[in-house]
C-alpha cells in the first residue's frame, strides 16, 4: 500500500508550470504555463492531447465543476475561460483583475475567487441565463484581506481564506435566500511570519479535519478546522512551494525546495519520509526541485512540477510497500513476537540484531533497538573460560575437519569453511520462542545466542513500590479483591518452571545475551522449535547447517540434549550426518510429529522427531526438484510440506511425502518462503519479489515489488494482517496481507419490486449483473 512513481513527463513547454488540474470526464492531466499555454496528457499513458493558447498572461488556477460539465481555468490577465468537455471554449468570462484562486462552494452553488486585496463571491449559472457561466453582476465583495488572496477552501458552510498577507480568515457563507455573502468568524492576523502561499483541507478516514498551511517562512502548521495551531512543522530547506494530502496512505506530502517530497502524518505531526519508501530510491537520482503537487482522487495519483518543468506522476498501489525500514545491514533472517507490543527482530551480515517495534503515533514510524555482536562475544569468551577453568570441553563435539558422508567416496571432499574467521560473523536464522521470551539467533561461526530480557531489570522492575503503599493499602484493603497481591499476606511466588510475566514490563527491561549454544563447527541455518504443546516436558531446539548435523536443545536448560545418530551399520565413522549436502532450511509438522530438513544435495528428508537422536527415524524423502533445495514449509492448515528452490519451482507434497500434488513456475529462483497462518496461501520471495499463491487454484494473486536486492526472509504477522520481508538490500519492508475477495448473493427483489439492500451511502454494494454476485472486501 504505497505511492509508487508511474512516469515522468520531461516534454512539456518551454516555460515554467505555474498550474496542474485534472479533468474526469476526459481523463487527462491539466498543466499551465507562464505564457499564458495549457496543454493536457492522457492520465495513463501520458501522451500529450491538447495544447491551447488562450490566455494572455500566467495560468493560475484550474477548477473543475461537475454539474456544468466545465473546467475553468483563470489567469492573471483577468479572465475565467470555461472549457467544454471536447476540449474548446465554452465561455469566456472577463473578470477585469488577476485572478490567483478558485474555488466552489456546492452548498451555496457559488463560485469563489481570490483577487489583489479582496474576494468575490459569484453566483453559478449552468444554464448562461445571465449569459455567463457565473454571474458576474453586482457580486460579493469580501475585504478581509490587504493582500494577494492566494488560497481559498471550501468544506459545507465554511470557507477558509489565506494570503500573502499573513492572514488565515475562517467564512460562514449565508444561509439565506438571495445572500450571497460570507460572514468571518475567525481571524489569525498573523498565522505565518511571511505570506502564505498554499493552503489545504484535509479530512480523514477517522472524521479528522485539519486545515495545512504553508508560508514563505519555510514552515508548515496544521490547524484544527476552527482555527486553532495543533501542529508546528519546520526545518525545511526552502519555502513551502506546495502541499497535499494522500488519503490513501495517510500522509501529507509537503514540497519546499528538495527533489523528494517530505512526507508526514497530520495526526501526530511525526516526519514519517524515513519510514516510507517512495522515495527512499529517488533521493540519489533526482536533481530538481518539486513545485506544485496536487492529489486527484479520481485517479488516486500526485501530480507534481519540477523546477525542470517536467511532471513527475505517482499513483497509489494496493500491494505497494506500507513502511521500509533501513537497516546498517543487509537482512538475512527474520522472527517476531506475537505477544504485545509485537515486536520484530532481524539479523544480518555484521553480526548485529535489530529490534523493531512500531510506535503508538502512527502507523508508520518504528523505534529501533540494535543487539551488539560484541555483547555476544563477549558472552561466548566469559562461558569459555568458565569452562576451561572448571576443565569442562565444548558442550557439543568438536571436530577438526568436516566428516565425509559413507556413500560420497567418488566426491571431491568440500572446503572446510572459512566463515567463521571472519571478525564479524552474519546471523543467517532467527527463531523467537513465546513460552520462554527467548530469541535465537544462528551465526555463521557455528554458535547459537540466546538473547532473553534482563532478569535483574525485571525483578526491579516489578518490586517497585511507590513511597507510602502500606499506608493506602492499610486505608483502601476494603476495595481489593482477597487475592490481591498488594495485601499483607499475599506475595508475589515465583516458579522455577517458565511462567507468563507481563510482556510490557518484560519489554521495558530490554534484552541482553543470556547463553551461547556451542555445538556446530560451521555456519548454523536452521533453528526449528519443538514444544511442549506437542506432548514433551520440556521445550526443545533442532539446529543444523553446514556441518551437516542436527543438534537437540533443551532451551529450558540451556544445554545439549543430543546429537542426531544414525544407527545404520553400513555409516561407520560418519554416524552423526544427516545428508550429503549442507542443511539449508528445516521446519517441523507438530500434527505428525515429524521435521523435514532440505539439502544442497537436491533432496528433503523427512524423519520421525524423537527427543533420542538415534530413534529418528527416516520417514520419507522428497526428490523432483532441479536445483537445490532452498526452502521447506509445513503447511499446517493444508497438511502439506511445501518446498521451494534455485530451479524456479515451488512444490506442494502430500504430508506423508509419497506424492508431488502441485508445481508452480515462479519464473526465477526461490530465496525465501512463508505460509499464509491465516488463509494458509504460500508466500515466496523470487529474487527481490515477493510472490502470493492461492492454496485452492495455485494462481498467482499477489505480487509485491519494492526491493532491489534478493529477499532472504519473510514472516507472516496476522495479527496485524502484515507480511514482513528482509532484504540484501539493507532494508525491511511491511506490506499488506493478501486478503481473499468473498462472494455474496445478489439480494432478490421482493414482491413490490424493492430490493433487500444493506448498503447504504457509507457502505455501498457493488453489483456484478453479469454473474448474479456481489464482491465485497
Amino acid at each position: 500500500m504505497a505511492m509508487e512513481r508511474q512516469a515522468v513527463i520531461k516534454d512539456t513547454h518551454h516555460r515554467a508550470v505555474t498550474a496542474l488540474g485534472y479533468h474526469p470526464l476526459r481523463r487527462e492531466v491539466f498543466a499551465g504555463f507562464e505564457d499564458g499555454f495549457i496543454k493536457s496528457w492522457e492520465a495513463e499513458g501520458s501522451k500529450l492531447v491538447l495544447t491551447l493558447s488562450e490566455h494572455q498572461g500566467w495560468v493560475t488556477d484550474f477548477l473543475y465543476w461537475q454539474e456544468g460539465k466545465v473546467m475553468f481555468s483563470s489567469s492573471n490577465d483577468g479572465i475565467i475561460i470555461a472549457w467544454s468537455t471536447a476540449g474548446s471554449v465554452h465561455d469566456r468570462i472577463d473578470i477585469g483583475f488577476p485572478i490567483y484562486t478558485m474555488a466552489i462552494n456546492l452548498r451555496r452553488h457559488q463560485l469563489i475567487c481570490g483577487f489583489n486585496g479582496f474576494m468575490c463571491v459569484y453566483n453559478l449559472d449552468e444554464n448562461r441565463e445571465s449569459g455567463h457561466m457565473i454571474q458576474i453582476q453586482n457580486p460579493y465583495v469580501g475585504r478581509e484581506h490587504s493582500d494577494i488572496v492566494k488560497c481559498i477552501v471550501c468544506l459545507e458552510s465554511r470557507v477558509y481564506s489565506a494570503g500573502f498577507d499573513q492572514k488565515l480568515v475562517i467564512y460562514d457563507s449565508s444561509s439565506y435566500p438571495g445572500n450571497k455573502g460570507l460572514n468571518p468568524v475567525f481571524r489569525n492576523p498573523k498565522a505565518h511570519d511571511a505570506g502564505i502561499c498554499c493552503l489545504s483541507l484535509v479530512k480523514d478516514t477517522e472524521n479528522n479535519t485539519w486545515l495545512i498551511t504553508g508560508s514563505f517562512d519555510k514552515v508548515v502548521k496544521i490547524w484544527s478546522q476552527d482555527g486553532k495551531l495543533t501542529h508546528r512543522l519546520d526545518g525545511f530547506i526552502s519555502t513551502i512551494t506546495d502541499l497535499c494530502y494522500v488519503p490513501k496512505i495517510k500522509t501529507l506530502w509537503v514540497a519546499s525546495g528538495a527533489p523528494v517530497a517530505a512526507l508526514y502524518d497530520p495526526k501526530s505531526g511525526d516526519n514519517v519520509s524515513d519510514f516510507i519508501g517512495t522515495f527512499q530510491a529517488e533521493e540519489t537520482e533526482e536533481k530538481y526541485q518539486l513545485q506544485l503537487m496536487k492529489y486527484f482522487p479520481e485517479l488516486n495519483e500526485v501530480v507534481a512540477s519540477t523546477s525542470r518543468r517536467h511532471l513527475m506522476i505517482w499513483k497509489y498501489n494496493p500491494s505497494g510497500c506500507i513502511t521500509a525500514l533501513k537497516c546498517t545491514h543487509a537482512v538475512e533472517c527474520l522472527t517476531y513476537t506475537r505477544k504485545v507490543p509485537i515486536l520484530i527482530f532481524d539479523g544480518g551480515s555484521d553480526g548485529d540484531a535489530h529490534k523493531w517495534e512500531r510506535l503508538q503515533s502512527n502507523h508508520f514510524m518504528y523505534s529501533k533497538e540494535t543487539f551488539l555482536s560484541a555483547e555476544a562475544k563477549n558472552k561466548l569468551a566469559q562461558l569459555k573460560n568458565i569452562k576451561k577453568e572448571f576443565g569442562v570441553g565444548s558442550s557439543g563435539r568438536c571436530m577438526s575437519a568436516p566428516i565425509s558422508s559413507h556413500y560420497s567416496f567418488s566426491k571431491p571432499q568440500p572446503l572446510r569453511p572459512t566463515t567463521q574467521r571472519h571478525t564479524k560473523a552474519a546471523l543467517l536464522k532467527a527463531q523467537f520462542v513465546e513460552y520462554l521470551d527467548m530469541l535465537l539467533l544462528g551465526s555463521e561461526d557455528g554458535n547459537i545466542f540466546v538473547w532473553g530480557f534482563d532478569d535483574a531489570a525485571v525483578n526491579a522492575l516489578r518490586n517497585m513500590k511507590p513511597v507510602g503503599l502500606p499506608d493506602l493499602v492499610k486505608k483502601y484493603a476494603v476495595l481489593l479483591s482477597t487475592d490481591s497481591e498488594l495485601l499483607p499476606d499475599k506475595s508475589y511466588d515465583g516458579h522455577s518452571d517458565v511462567v507468563n510475566h507481563d510482556s510490557v514490563t518484560n519489554r521495558v527491561a530490554g534484552f541482553v545475551c543470556k547463553n551461547v549454544l556451542m555445538g556446530h563447527t560451521s555456519c548454523v541455518t536452521c533453528l526449528t522449535l519443538v514444544g511442549r504443546e506437542s506432548g514433551y516436558p520440556t521445550t526443545y531446539l533442532l539446529s543444523s547447517g553446514w556441518d551437516r548435523r542436527i543438534c537437540i536443545w533443551d532451551l529450558e536448560k540451556g544445554v545439549l540434549h543430543g546429537t542426531f545418530s544414525n544407527t545404520s551399520p553400513d555409516v561407520w565413522g560418519s554416524e552423526e550426518l544427516a545428508c550429503d549436502g549442507i542443511v539449508i532450511d528445516m521446519d517441523y509438522s507438530p500434527t505428525r510429529n515429524e521435521f523435514a530438513y532440505a539439502s544442497s544435495d537436491k533432496m528433503v528428508y523427512i524423519r520421525r522427531f524423537s527427543e533420542k537422536g538415534s530413534e529418528m527415524k527416516l520417514c520419507n524423502t522428497l526428490q523432483g526438484h532441479d536445483g537445490e533445495i532452498t526452502q521447506v514449509k509445513w503447511n499446517g492448515p493444508r497438511n502439506k510440506w511445501v518446498t521451494g528452490s534455485e530451479d524456479g519451482t515451488i512444490r506442494i507434497w502430500s504430508g506423508d511425502g509419497m506424492s508431488c500434488e502441485q508445481v508452480l513456475n515462479t519464473h526465477g529462483p526461490v530465496t525465501a518462503l512463508c505460509i499464509d497462518n491465516t488463509n494458509s496461501c504460500i508466500v515466496a520471495g523470487v529474487q527481490n519479489n515477493i510472490k502470493v499463491y492461492d492454496p485452492e487454484n495455485f494462481k498467482l494473486v499477489q505480487t509485491n515489488i519494492g526491493h532491489t536486492d534478493s529477499i532472504r526472509s519473510i514472516v507472516h504477522v496476522p495479527e496485524r494482517d502484515q507480511y514482513v520481508s528482509g532484504s540484501w538490500d539493507s532494508t525491511l519492508r511491511i506490506w499488506n496481507a493478501y486478503k481473499p475477495v468473498t462472494r455474496k448473493r445478489k439480494p432478490k427483489e421482493d414482491k413490490r419490486g424493492s430490493k433487500s439492500v444493506h448498503g447504504g451511502a457509507n457502505n455501498p454494494n457493488y453489483l456484478l449483473d453479469e454473474d448474479d454476485i456481489v464482491l465485497t472486501l
